[in-house]
């Protein structure tokens, strides 16, 4: 399952540390981009030896300014440069059965292990990254750009959703609890998803 850089460093590592170079800022997200999306790299496969060697800085660099490699795929996503894997939406004119189509597929999905590793790791980089970490967060939802955002964009202008409903919100209500019961309880069946679209769809949509 793309904006100003907010610093991921605690501020005290960076008045100790060398000024952080915004090229090489930059360099190091991309590569992170570069890795996972266009070289299909697995996060599993990651390294920070490799994100280094892609984007031409030392390895030390990036300890500097980030604690692990989570950290950084999670910057990396957040400012827009890496992208969540989805399929696209289906738009049959029915808002649930399209959702309930394509959450099916990400379900099947998510039974990879890597799916599950980086998501556990991604949450573990926000809980401990901090205020600026979590103030990342807010400036942004990371569902904003997804497949899922814009087929219900799609079904505000087509009328669908009552007035002054926000497709990001939606996705957001749909995809968290998803997330939260994929990383604790474990894989939800389709039955717990079927709720969860309808629960939300309920207070959604205009009919």
């Amino acid at each position: 399952m793309s904006r100003t850089i907010v610093p991921m460093a605690d501020d005290a590592e960076s008045r100790r540390g060398r000024p952080r170079s915004e090229e090489a800022h930059q360099a190091v997200l991309d590569a992170v981009a570069r890795l996972l999306d266009d070289y299909g790299h697995s996060y599993e496969e990651l390294t920070v030896e490799r994100i280094a060697a892609e984007a031409g800085v030392g390895k030390q660099t990036i300890y500097r300014w980030w604690k692990n490699k989570a950290a950084v795929v999670l910057e990396s996503l957040m400012t827009g440069r890496l992208k969540l894997s989805f399929e696209r939406v289906p738009n049959t004119g029915d808002l649930r059965a399209d959702l309930t189509a394509w959450l099916d597929c990400e379900l099947e999905k998510s039974e990879m292990d890597d799916t599950v590793v980086m998501a556990r790791s991604l949450m573990g980089a926000l809980v401990t990254g901090g205020e600026q970490t979590r103030q990342l967060f807010q400036d942004r939802s990371v569902w904003d750009d997804m497949e899922l955002t814009e087929r219900i964009r799609q079904e505000a202008a087509a009328g669908g959703l009552r007035d002054g409903v926000d497709p990001a919100a939606v996705a957001s209500a749909i995809m968290d609890p998803f997330i939260i019961r994929l990383l604790t309880v474990g894989q939800p069946d389709r039955q717990w998803l079927q709720a969860q679209i309808d629960i939300v769809l309920t207070g959604t949509l205009r009919r």
